[in-house]
């Protein structure tokens, strides 16, 4: 069966929007009873959020903040069939460009304002961050964490 080119393509963003600003309620009821919060989580920069994942239902981490969701991390499994030009043909290609924890030769291109970053090598995709959309300054004061220097 092919697919209808005048049906868009699901959109890995948009499919993490759903998630983001609802509560560990409305998020346990969509992943089910088997999904686990994990309290006192950290990503990045945010410090003593709540996290959760079940794999069966979305392939994604969802990390709460003040009770909400804040952030939707997806990993490299996840992205196995998403290409950096489907991301870059939603978000654009002029995001502001980060070093990436994910390798020297990576780059961190961030859509602060969109919400929106992805760690990519070329058109290899690494990982990508869907959060509430914020200034570039405020993504990096309380998302971004700089990986250093990578030392061979």
């Amino acid at each position: 069966m092919t697919r209808d080119e005048s049906t868009p393509m699901p959109s890995v963003v948009a499919d993490a929007r759903v998630y983001l600003g609802r509560s560990l309620d409305e998020v346990l009821d969509v992943l089910g009873p088997d999904a686990e919060p994990i309290p006192g989580d950290e990503y990045g920069r945010l410090d003593d959020v709540t996290s959760i994942e079940y794999t069966p239902v979305y392939p994604g981490t969802l990390y709460l903040q003040d009770g909400v969701v804040d952030l939707v991390y997806l990993g490299r499994g996840a992205l196995a069939d998403v290409t950096r030009s489907q991301i870059t043909a939603e978000v654009g290609d002029d995001g502001v460009r980060l070093r990436s924890r994910a390798g020297k030769q990576a780059n961190l291109v961030v859509h602060a304002e969109q919400g929106v970053a992805y760690s990519a090598e070329g058109d290899t995709l690494h990982f990508l961050e869907v959060f509430r959309p914020r200034s570039q300054a405020a993504y990096e004061a309380e998302i971004y964490a700089d990986p250093g220097a990578f030392i061979r």
